[in-house]
């Protein structure tokens, strides 16, 4: 059974940062770490955050409970399993601690979603592309998720068929006066952008430099 906190905030970080060569959530985006501003943006939207990953990392700087894979180095649904076999809640708000201009607004639209009856999930899409690590999950997706990892099913879009998901297209929601406003405070085109590989951290960089509201 769920607690009474009926949104609980996760960020997921316990990939291994192959592409970047280093641990991409303690990149410095401004004079912040990634993981700092994925943080931020999670904050209003959730009656408590924590980390799901690896201790190797140090993340003790941000002053969150920390709870460590279960199935390390199963990807992102060990990750979520994590998650909500460890933490009690109603819906879990999870963001991947690469996004340097995750958005308050964006989370906040799609937990307004969770209202829709039988819903199980609330992801967003881009482009016809969904991205399942800034999204809100129900307690309910829990048995599958076990059911996913003991048999090695790791493919995220081959769970998530199995499940009640409400997709959202955010195109419609970006906000035109984005570049004069914080990233945090409105939804744009790169409000889902992710890093990978040092050449997308890179961009980022190039993109505070053009537009510096974006911090």
């Amino acid at each position: 059974m769920p607690s009474s906190l009926k949104y609980t905030g996760i960020i997921l970080a316990g990939g291994q940062s192959s592409r970047m060569g280093q641990n991409k959530a303690l990149l410095p985006i401004d004079d912040h770490t990634i993981i700092e501003r994925v943080a931020k943006a999670l904050k209003p939207t959730v009656s408590s955050l924590w980390i799901a990953g690896n201790y190797n990392a140090d993340y003790s700087f941000l002053k969150l409970s920390e709870v460590p894979d279960i199935f390390p180095g199963q990807g992102p649904l060990s990750g979520l399993h994590t998650a909500l076999s460890q933490i009690s809640s109603e819906w879990y708000v999870v963001s991947a601690c690469d996004l340097p201009f995750a958005s308050t607004v964006l989370m906040q639209y799609l937990i307004e979603q969770t209202r829709i009856e039988g819903i199980q999930a609330v992801i967003p899409m881009q482009h016809g592309r969904i991205h399942p690590l800034y999204a809100v999950y129900h307690y309910s997706v829990l048995p599958s998720l076990q059911t996913a990892l003991a048999h090695n099913q790791l493919r995220v879009r081959d769970w998530l068929d199995q499940q009640q998901v409400k997709y959202v297209e955010i195109e419609s929601l970006y906000d035109p006066n984005v570049k004069e406003l914080s990233s945090f405070q409105s939804i744009s085109e790169y409000s889902l952008y992710n890093m990978n590989d040092p050449q997308s951290y890179e961009h980022v960089l190039h993109l505070l430099e053009q537009y510096p509201s974006l911090v």
